[in-house]
Formats: C-alpha cells, sequence, structure tokens
C-alpha cells in the first residue's frame, strides 16, 4: 500500500523513553510549521510516495537547524 500523505508523529522524552504526544497526516510538507512550533521535541517524518528530492532538502535544512528528526521512507 502506497502513503499518499505525510506523516508526522511527535514525541517527547520520558524518562529513558519517548512518549507519543500526537500524530498528523498532511497532504504537502508545507505543513512543516507544526514541527517547527514544537521545537525540543523528536519526530518521526513518514514520506509518501510522491516526496520529491526538495521535500527531503527541506527535512534535512530543519534537521541542520537542530531538530531532531528521523524520515520514514516509502517501503
Amino acid at each position: 500500500m502506497t502513503r499518499e500523505m505525510w506523516g508526522l508523529e511527535i514525541y517527547r522524552q520520558q524518562g529513558n523513553t519517548d512518549a507519543l504526544v500526537a500524530t498528523h497526516d498532511f497532504h504537502s510538507i508545507c505543513r512543516s510549521e507544526v514541527i517547527i512550533e514544537n521545537r525540543g521535541r523528536s519526530f518521526v517524518v513518514r514520506e509518501p510516495a510522491h516526496a520529491t528530492p526538495q521535500d527531503r532538502v527541506t527535512l534535512l535544512d530543519l534537521r541542520a537547524q537542530g531538530f531532531d528528526i528521523k524520515i520514514s521512507s516509502q517501503g
């Protein structure tokens, strides 16, 4: 099954583990303001089948700015 929307999981540090705080599904990586609003949290981003190289660059740029982002590719 191919993923059609971007998926985002937001985690917060709780003791020695990360606790899931919220999940979001959205159509465009332009919705990355959800990540920016939650600085200090950890994220898992699930890319959809239609993700472009520029979308990945956007996520890598956020990671380079200090955001804790794990990228999960289709497959």
